[in-house]
């Protein structure tokens, strides 16, 4: 009779430490931990807009992982909550990527980084179009309305330069080694080696700008 007793106790602690475990997972607490989902910035960044939730994507049209993400990334666009501010900052520390760094900032400027984000990073991974030129990249922006002199001008402007800067310093200060990487708030790097797919990426994502909104 005792041991049924101590059989059914244990059976009942079993199930409420079960119950514990799925409330916390279901919570996000315990699929995506600190250190293994994410690091918190030991010295916060500022973000472009306060009054948002900041998602900063480190990326390069060089990135072969970048140019394959991209279709999640713009789904992820098309649904994402209403007070996050997506940015995106090119690096320069890998093999030809600061003449595209250079180019993103153009398109920034004249504001047609949605006509010629995706067209970009095809022509290099889809059309192998070396574009690692400010000549080649003048030709390519000119199919998009952009005139080469104008292009020229801003390629080499302190505008940009001072843009491409700031992003260096920013890629240093939150300790990017690869792209692509993700950094929510200015506080919250996401750890991709700890994830099983980059759709989970975006639900680490989604967990810390729930976090950040509360």
């Amino acid at each position: 009779m005792l041991r049924k007793l101590m059989t059914a106790a244990a059976l009942l602690v079993g199930l409420g430490l079960a119950g514990a475990v799925g409330a916390a997972e279901s919570s996000g607490h315990a699929r995506y931990a600190e250190g293994t989902h994410y690091k918190v910035l030991e010295a916060p960044g500022s973000v472009d807009d306060p009054d948002k939730v900041e998602v900063r994507e480190f990326f390069s049209y060089v990135c072969p992982h970048c140019y394959n993400l991209e279709p999640l990334v713009h789904d992820w666009l098309e649904d994402k909550p209403d007070n996050v501010n997506y940015v995106r900052t090119p690096v320069t520390f890998l093999r030809n990527a600061e003449p595209l760094a250079r180019a993103y900032y153009v398109a920034d400027i004249l504001d047609i980084v949605d006509k010629v984000h995706k067209p970009v990073f095809d022509a290099i991974h889809k059309h192998r179009e070396p574009l690692f030129t400010p000549t080649a990249l003048a030709d390519f922006f000119a199919k998009y309305g952009v005139d080469k002199d104008e292009f020229n001008q801003l390629y080499g402007s302190f505008g940009v330069s001072t843009k491409l800067r700031q992003a260096d310093a920013l890629a240093r200060d939150y300790q990017i080694r690869g792209v692509p990487s993700f950094v929510v708030n200015g506080k919250y790097l996401i750890l991709r080696d700890g994830l099983k797919s980059n759709a989970e990426m975006f639900d680490v994502i989604d967990y810390l700008v729930e976090q950040e909104s509360q």
